[in-house]
């Protein structure tokens, strides 16, 4: 009896060992959104090895680095996601508004019915299906993007899509095709509402969407280590392999 425990509790400790080394592999610094707290060098995991879900779980935290994440705010706003998202959220504002534009100055002036909404989108709902996922607070399918691909300052990142989305929802809102975003509501809500919940909830997603990513890292250590590998060609492109050999 007295050997078995001594086993359990050796076999705990390995355990526990191989969690905080497959933990050890991921530095804040580099994925994350603050320095790393420790200088202690951790050993390697064992291939295979992966922490414990709640041991991932903490891993994938971060606390909160307001000093270094300004200071690294050019780099931050240079992620392709973060520009993507950009981009991609501008071209579907332009594409919203210049399919409904017109048929939205064509109705008569006063209050709006559902049924005059529903016919100036008519069959045309890609636009407006992409435009009110885009453009309506919070914006959380940029904020999902950048929170995905950013480096460190995810919350930032999003912070500033949320304002940009603000920006240019009440532009949007200033003309014709405005109407369909705000429904049968008025102007000042849909300006309000993004005022209050697209910079907060933007950031919060973008957030979330890096825990999440750096939380399957740790869940799943192989995920981040398979590499595509190539083998060093010798001078007849079949490998370095020698030929002379008796």
């Amino acid at each position: 009896m007295a050997r078995a425990k001594r086993t359990e509790r050796t076999e705990a400790r390995r355990r526990h060992r191989a969690e905080e080394a497959a933990l050890a592999e991921f530095e804040p610094g580099v994925e994350g959104d603050a320095p790393a707290s420790s200088s202690k060098a951790q050993p390697k995991p064992a291939p295979g090895a992966r922490p414990g879900i709640m041991a991932s779980f903490r891993g994938a935290m971060r606390p909160l680095d307001l000093a270094g994440d300004l200071k690294a705010a050019p780099q931050v706003f240079a992620n392709w996601g973060f520009l993507a998202a950009l981009g991609i959220t501008a071209a579907t504002a332009a594409w919203f508004v210049l399919a409904y534009n017109d048929a939205m100055a064509a109705l008569p002036a006063g209050p709006r019915t559902t049924e005059q909404l529903e016919a100036v989108v008519g069959t045309n709902t890609i636009p407006y299906f992409l435009g009110t996922m885009a453009l309506q607070p919070p914006p959380a399918i940029g904020a999902f993007l950048i929170g995905f691909t950013a480096k460190r300052a995810s919350w930032l990142s999003g912070l500033v899509y949320g304002i940009f989305v603000t920006i240019l929802a009440v532009v949007i809102l200033q003309m014709p095709a405005g109407g369909l975003l705000s429904g049968l509501g008025t102007t000042d809500q849909v300006i309000v509402g993004h005022a209050a919940w697209s910079p907060v909830g933007a950031s919060v997603f973008a957030a979330a969407a890096a825990w999440y990513r750096r939380f399957l890292d740790l869940a799943n250590p192989n995920r981040s280590r398979q590499r595509p590998s190539k083998a060093p060609k010798g001078p007849q492109g079949r490998g370095n392999v020698k030929t002379n050999a008796r």
